[in-house]
């Protein structure tokens, strides 16, 4: 089994957590507000993904180059798509990949970068393939703020950038889960796809991304 997990604080339900479950990792994800069908077409028409195992969840896959899961909770209403880091050598998610995925899709994306070890945290929303918001902060280097949505003084973002982020994902109903990785997954290697502390009946559905 993948040793990777699925990390939350006990008491509120997985499908009625949002916001950030987290500062203290480093974690990339994108956000669609679209089926998983449409998020993993797109994507792996962006990326040139050519393996595609669809409801791929709790079940055995092999392992191939540059592995990207898609996937959606139950009771949530955004796709998320996670690159594995352990396999990425070539192709990593961008604010680019969102942007084009939310052009493509005609819908809402998030791009969200946090890192404990950088002190950075960083989000993107598109719509239509428009940026409408974006915040970058830096710990004592830098914090950037613009908005079409609503006006902010970026002296009020920078009091608590996290808590700014938080309250901005709980606005758009998202949320960030937790995913740590632990070890490396070996190409050819068979594996069932399956997250520590996820439990099947809580995922929607997952596919399973990757090049030949």
């Amino acid at each position: 089994m993948m040793s990777i997990y699925f990390v939350t604080e006990e008491g509120i339900p997985l499908e009625q957590r949002r916001g950030l479950e987290t500062i203290d990792r480093n974690l990339l994800f994108v956000l669609v507000r679209a089926s998983v069908e449409q998020v993993a077409q797109a994507f792996s028409t962006l990326k040139q993904m050519d393996v595609w195992i669809r409801n791929a969840y709790d079940c055995e896959v092999e392992i191939h180059n540059e592995s990207a899961l898609v996937f959606q909770l139950r009771g949530h209403p955004w796709s998320f798509i996670y690159k594995l880091y352990k396999s990425s050598i070539q192709i990593y998610v961008t604010e680019e990949d969102a942007r084009r995925i939310s052009e493509l899709l005609n819908t809402s994306v998030i791009y969200y970068a946090g890192s404990d070890t950088c002190g950075t945290i960083e989000y993107h929303l598109y719509n239509n393939g428009f940026l409408q918001e974006r915040l970058s902060f830096e710990e004592e280097v830098k914090c950037e703020f613009q908005s079409q949505l609503r006006q902010v003084e970026v002296g009020e973002v920078k009091k608590d950038a996290y808590t700014f982020t938080m309250n901005f994902m709980r606005d758009q109903d998202a949320y960030i889960p937790c995913i740590v990785e632990v070890e490396d997954l070996k190409v050819g290697q068979r594996t069932t796809l399956r997250f520590e502390g996820l439990l099947p009946n809580e995922v929607e559905r997952m596919d399973y991304l990757a090049q030949q």
